[in-house]
């Protein structure tokens, strides 16, 4: 047989140019971003940009990026910026002494960001102590021609030989005359795509002044001005980071390096009866980070400029923002959420912070955080187990700010209620000792115990609205309370919802083929053995889901209504009637123990909810595991109901022991959970000075074993 075997070589199709810039890059601000990126790559010190007639767009229309940077020589231009997909970024990781500023530009496409400004480049650039400025004319609207011809071809008469490929297309370099001393290169975009209105450029500076992250002591600055002669407040403005001396709350975090153990260690901070301390632990498998939040009030807010924004927690790496950046949206309900914090807040049923609460920025960097990687989209990070665990590590933080912010506000709310205590009691004294006076003091005038009975008369409507507003507030926080209970009753309703869907199906496909079968043969009076035992089918399942309808309609039920009901009956009515299809479906072994019968009194709902998110969880435990086991005991200890309520399945690892009680904590989130269900559990019971807490298993090796304490008194 010939051997007829050849080399074959990529090539690139005329179109490479929009899918690496205008496509890729979606935003003119990211473009922007990406270009002047590259200035601080290349050691510039100073960069300014210039908007010249962008509003209306014309032939005299610019945007011009200059920097006083180390510049190219014409090598550079032919090896480096005319390389796509450069290597020397990612083989020279640090800028040329003496800066040896960690470079940020690496995927080596940047450049492409010209394309979604404007379609025509002219690059002028020179090295210090060089006499010739090195100039390239790059223009994109000939590669679009080019394109558009070629799609405009009959596909059986294209024959890509005859016509230029990405790298065919020619553009035209030249050589000007140069001042010695100079050095940097200039950036000249023309063609304009876009107008750049006054919101336009603002928007522009916002974005780029999160460009270096704040507080940086870096020994060389990068300093950003804007240019835009059309727009007042941008006639020479220079790009500065939002103030942070307005913050409310402050927390800086860091990590150190021990040389015993040869190990990072973490600080974190931890809520304790009021106080946010910091801790240290081992560093995460993210490695070790800088964390810096400011939190701001209501009141802090007011302080801020019109215009100005508090949009969340960033990541730099080595100073300079990562992605996604420039991310801006006029909604903000559009903004992308790098670590789901507005993702836990629910109608404020939670009293969770916000992106538009906080303040921050992560630090980290190539050779401490290497797993944390851009994607290339440039609007996410890569969807890894380092990511996950940065992420939540964050999450953590911000709730121990939460965690303090309730405490304080509890602490409020307890203060204001003594107070108006104390105000009636006040109120009552001063009446007292008003009629001491008058019974004492015989030659008072008539004026006088006039304005004395006057005073008493509007100390009686002070105590009135005293009293009234104590109530007021007694009944405010009864109102909300009630609320948040509604909240957690429609988060039950909605997991319940996909079970009663099931039962009902399930039960209406069984009645109907079983109708149907007795309507069949019940008139020819023939199979009575089988009728009968279809008719008993359709008995059933009917009064299963007549039971199903009953439960569904307690939902109707005052959440806040307590009552006695029997421990052993409302346990056995969710593990042998509730839950017997699932237990079915999923071949479950169950054991359920209450070894006395007694009563409690508690919200019977409330009660059963509980139950339901706990087999709910142990189902999605259970998935991969052959033998399934779960068992309930209840046993009375003293004045307090005991649960031990326990799963052999894939149990939970010791390092989210302290997080599974917080909301949207969830390790099951590919099985639909959403984080909700012990959080509920653990407020509810609290709200009864109840608890709940994760003990170790008592099946082994694994599984997991919740211990539930209820109250058998109420205060």
């Amino acid at each position: 047989m010939k051997n007829n075997s050849e080399n074959m070589h990529f090539k690139f199709d005329v179109s490479t140019f929009r899918l690496l810039g205008r496509e890729l890059i979606t935003d003119r601000v990211t473009a922007l971003f990406e270009l002047v990126k590259n200035c601080y790559d290349a050691n510039a010190e100073n960069v300014v940009i210039t908007f010249e007639n962008v509003n209306p767009i014309s032939t005299n229309s610019r945007i011009i990026i200059e920097d006083d940077g180390i510049g190219m020589s014409y090598e550079d231009i032919r090896d480096k910026w005319m390389v796509i997909g450069t290597s020397s970024k990612r083989r020279n990781k640090t800028s040329p002494s003496p800066y040896n500023r960690a470079v940020v530009g690496k995927k080596g496409v940047g450049r492409f960001a010209v394309d979604k400004l404007g379609s025509c480049l002219i690059m002028r650039t020179k090295k210090l102590g060089s006499n010739e400025l090195q100039c390239l004319e790059v223009d994109w609207s000939r590669y679009s021609a080019e394109e558009s011809n070629q799609l405009s071809l009959d596909f059986e008469d294209f024959n890509e030989q005859n016509h230029p490929m990405f790298t065919d297309m020619d553009n035209r370099h030249w050589i000007e005359n140069g001042i010695e001393t100079q050095h940097g290169t200039i950036l000249e975009i023309s063609q304009l795509n876009d107008i750049w209105t006054e919101n336009d450029i603002r928007r522009a500076y916002k974005e780029l002044s999160k460009l270096v992250r704040p507080t940086l002591d870096i020994k060389y600055p990068f300093n950003i001005k804007i240019r835009a002669s059309q727009y007042q407040d941008y006639q020479d403005k220079k790009v500065v980071s939002s103030a942070l001396n307005k913050a409310t709350l402050n927390y800086h975090l860091s990590f150190r390096y021990d040389e015993i153990t040869k190990k990072y260690f973490q600080e974190y901070l931890k809520e304790e009866k009021g106080n946010l301390v910091v801790k240290e632990k081992e560093a995460e498998i993210f490695g070790p980070i800088a964390l810096s939040l400011y939190y701001y009030d209501k009141n802090a807010k007011r302080n801020f400029a019109k215009g100005d924004r508090i949009d969340g927690v960033k990541i730099y790496r080595d100073g300079i923002i990562a992605t996604p950046f420039a991310e801006y949206k006029e909604d903000r309900d559009e903004q992308k959420d790098l670590f789901g914090i507005d993702k836990r807040r629910w109608s404020g049923f939670f009293e969770k912070l916000s992106t538009r609460d906080l303040l921050g920025w992560i630090d980290i960097s190539e050779e401490l955080n290497p797993k944390i990687i851009d994607s290339t989209n440039r609007q996410d990070f890569v969807d890894n187990g380092e990511w996950t665990a940065l992420k939540s590590f964050v999450i953590n933080q911000v709730h121990q700010i939460e965690l303090l912010l309730k405490h304080q506000k509890s602490q409020q709310k307890s203060e204001n209620h003594e107070k108006l205590k104390q105000a009636t009691e006040d109120v009552s004294s001063i009446k007292a000792k008003i009629e001491k006076v008058k019974k004492s003091s015989a030659l008072l005038s008539p004026d006088v115990e006039k304005d004395l009975d006057d005073i008493t008369s509007k100390l009686d409507t002070i105590k009135l609205a005293v009293d009234s507003s104590a109530e007021d507030l007694t009944q405010m926080e009864q109102s909300q309370k009630a609320q948040e209970n509604l909240f957690f009753s429609l988060v039950s309703l909605q997991s319940y919802a996909a079970q009663m869907s099931h039962i009902f199906r399930t039960s209406i496909g069984y009645i109907k083929r079983s109708a149907e079968f007795v309507a069949k043969w019940v008139p020819i009076g023939e199979k009575q053995d089988k009728v009968v035992k279809h008719a008993k089918i359709v008995f059933e399942d009917t009064n299963n889901l007549s039971k199903a309808m009953d439960f569904m309609l307690s939902y109707a039920e005052d959440e806040s209504t307590f009552e006695y009901f029997d421990i052993r009956q409302a346990v056995y009515e969710i593990f042998d009637e509730r839950y017997s299809y699932l237990f079915e479906e999923e071949s479950i072994k169950v054991e359920r123990i209450v070894e006395d019968d007694f009563e409690l009194l508690y919200n019977k709902k409330a009660f059963q909810d509980m139950f339901g998110n706990l087999i709910d969880n142990s189902a999605k435990a259970l998935r991969n595991v052959n033998d399934k086991r779960i068992k309930c005991s209840a046993s009375r200890e003293k004045d307090s109901l005991v649960i031990m309520f326990s799963d052999n399945g894939c149990g939970i690892p010791k390092e989210n022991w302290d997080k599974i009680f917080d909301v949207f904590f969830t390790t099951t989130a590919d099985f639909g959970g959403a984080g909700l269900g012990l959080y509920i559990i653990k407020s509810r019971l609290e709200s009864i000075k109840g608890s709940i807490s994760l003990e170790d298993n008592e099946f082994l090796p694994n599984g997991a074993t919740f211990k539930i304490t209820i109250p058998l008194k109420h205060e």
